[in-house]
């Protein structure tokens, strides 16, 4: 039986071999903790953290049979992540997990294991009361608002002044990472039919000058851990999304509060951003796309940008100010 796949043609920099043996070992015994999303799943030592991408999903179809669901760019994000942490580690200060091993697994699936960080998710703290060590306490309440905010405002000067200046020192002449573009956090490559049904991986588009930026693509409270006594960031973490990509693709939006993170790439907004950071991948998407009933109907409702008008205005140069 064949090792499923999901489904994108893989790229040169996929083809990874674990580590030495001297390197620490993950041991399965130790698990205290597992999580699953539909693309990967975290397992939890008392010192290490591992994360596996996962194969489709199967279920049983009363009349076709055993139907298979890809989960797109689920090896491919391990990888992804692992080159990220070793860019991001070699070139900048910013505190990430220190990498420990990675590799395939027999079933296809991909991993790679850090050091476990001893701290809490920025969207956790929440549920901790207040992180008063000594003196008296802000509140006595399950949430103490008054530590919540402080680690926010800490998260927020860690991104403006430690996470974004590092990473802009870091630019390419091509997107993504070593020949690998994964698509940005905010398309939905799993739901809609434009995406799942696009062939093929993105491309890099080269540049004739290094004008791509290094982006963390998932900057949001659930990627950042936090120290629970100083209420500092210790790392930032899943760089699943990193690469080299035009600047403002990450959308930032100058906070962490995660309905602002969500309205950044909602419904309203997604023709500009499409036109704005992806037009190429679009249009060679939609040149595949079979069914365009509901595609259309996007369209018209301004979800998606027209295609012919977006060809259109890729065509036209632009003026700049000075020109004029």
């Amino acid at each position: 039986m064949e090792i499923p796949t999901n489904g994108m043609n893989s790229t040169p920099h996929i083809h990874e071999q674990s580590q030495t043996p001297k390197l620490p070992v993950f041991n399965n015994a130790e698990v205290n903790r597992r999580l699953e999303t539909w693309h990967v799943c975290y397992e939890f030592t008392p010192t290490m953290f591992r994360k596996t991408s996962r194969l489709p999903w199967v279920y049983m179809d009363p009349d076709k049979g055993p139907v298979e669901i890809k989960r797109l760019f689920n090896h491919d994000r391990i990888t992804n992540e692992v080159n990220a942490l070793k860019l991001v580690s070699q070139k900048t200060t910013i505190p990430v997990p220190k990498l420990l091993n990675y590799g395939l697994n027999p079933d296809g699936t991909r991993y790679l294991v850090t050091e476990l960080i001893n701290g809490v998710n920025l969207n956790k703290l929440t549920t901790l009361g207040c992180r008063v060590m000594t003196g008296e306490k802000h509140t006595e309440e399950a949430s103490c608002d008054t530590c919540v905010q402080k680690a926010y405002s800490n998260a927020i000067n860690f991104v403006e002044n430690t996470v974004f200046p590092q990473l802009s020192t870091m630019k390419s002449q091509t997107r993504g990472i070593d020949g690998f573009v994964m698509p940005p956090a905010w398309v939905s490559i799993d739901t809609q039919e434009l995406w799942t049904g696009r062939k093929g991986p993105w491309k890099t588009l080269p540049l004739q000058t290094p004008e791509y930026l290094f982006q963390h693509g998932d900057l949001a409270a659930h990627n950042l851990l936090i120290d629970t006594e100083t209420l500092e960031p210790k790392a930032l973490i899943d760089w699943e999304f990193a690469g080299y990509y035009p600047l403002g693709m990450d959308l930032w939006s100058g906070t962490l509060d995660f309905r602002k993170y969500v309205r950044c790439a909602g419904a309203e907004n997604m023709a500009e951003l499409i036109r704005k950071y992806v037009p190429e991948d679009f249009l060679e998407a939609w040149s595949q796309l079979e069914d365009r009933e509901d595609f259309e109907l996007s369209v018209r409702s301004g979800y998606f940008p027209d295609p012919e008008e977006l060809i259109a205005s890729m065509a036209t140069p632009v003026i700049q100010e000075s020109e004029r």
